[in-house]
């Protein structure tokens, strides 16, 4: 079963074949196509070049947080 993504999440998709790195913004819930669960995402492409999108649970990757040694 995939990770649950949550607000504020960072999450790795592709956009044009190129892998890219967001941020959820919001959780949309399954109002897409066959009620498919949509994610808005925020990204950066270039240096200040902010953008979002609206992307399937299905094409988004969770990053896990790095976790601090005890």
């Amino acid at each position: 079963m995939p990770a649950t993504i949550r607000v504020g999440d960072e999450v790795r998709f592709r956009l044009a074949g190129r892998p890219v790195v967001g941020k959820v913004r919001e959780d949309r819930g399954p109002i897409g196509v066959g009620g498919r669960h949509l994610y808005w995402v925020a990204f950066e492409m270039g240096k200040g070049n902010l953008y979002s999108t609206e992307l399937p649970r299905d094409e988004i990757e969770l990053i896990e947080p790095q976790r601090k040694p005890a």
